[in-house]
């Protein structure tokens, strides 16, 4: 019975497969393939090291040439920047530094871009702003909020009018829910 439940277990185990689909195609591979892989053994065969040998390496497409690229690592003090253009028309760029702000190490801020054509054929140019306010970016191809209706903008308009009054037209101290040391209500003065 044992004999059995293993029998089973190292049959279904060899026969589980990964579902490859999502990869790239296996041309090159290790070394020009390996275990599997058209061309070779396994890491090495022929030619040897990775992407070596018969037609080595990930031929999913035309190679794309870089036609700049400028790294200037962190410097020490926070700054850093790249730069990098390709031949398909991509672009990116960045700049980082620590600028005075909060704390005795100040704030780290980044700034930069990129672009790109879609498969579309829409330019997409993206820039940005990030640092301890958040991430900004800005693009005209970034999704706008629609209007603000305009009874909600005459709303904000009369509650902004009613506080600098000093008061709420609806029968109220015109301090409702603020905090008042020694006020009733446990601090708050309703």
């Amino acid at each position: 019975m044992k004999l059995i439940i293993l029998t089973t277990f190292v049959g279904i185990a060899l026969g589980a497969r990964l579902d490859s689909s999502y990869l790239p195609p296996r041309v090159g591979g290790f070394g020009g393939g390996g275990g599997g892989y058209p061309g070779g053994g396994a890491f090495g065969g022929r030619g040897g090291g990775f992407g070596g040998g018969a037609g080595g390496g990930y031929r999913g497409g035309p190679q794309i040439p870089i036609l700049r690229y400028d790294n200037n690592p962190n410097q020490g003090d926070g700054s850093y920047s790249y730069l990098y253009e390709t031949g398909n028309g991509i672009t990116a760029q960045e700049r980082g530094f620590l600028k005075p702000g909060p704390g005795p190490e100040g704030a780290q801020q980044a700034d930069g871009g990129f672009s790109y054509t879609a498969p579309d054929g829409q330019r997409i140019s993206l820039t940005y702003v990030a640092d301890e306010n958040g991430f900004r970016p800005q693009g005209a191809h970034l999704p706008t909020p629609p209007p603000i209706p305009e009874a909600i903008l005459r709303s904000l308009e009369q509650n902004r009018l009613e506080e600098a009054r000093g008061g709420y037209s609806g029968g109220y101290s015109g301090d409702e829910g603020q905090y008042r040391p020694g006020g009733g209500g446990g601090g708050y003065r309703y």
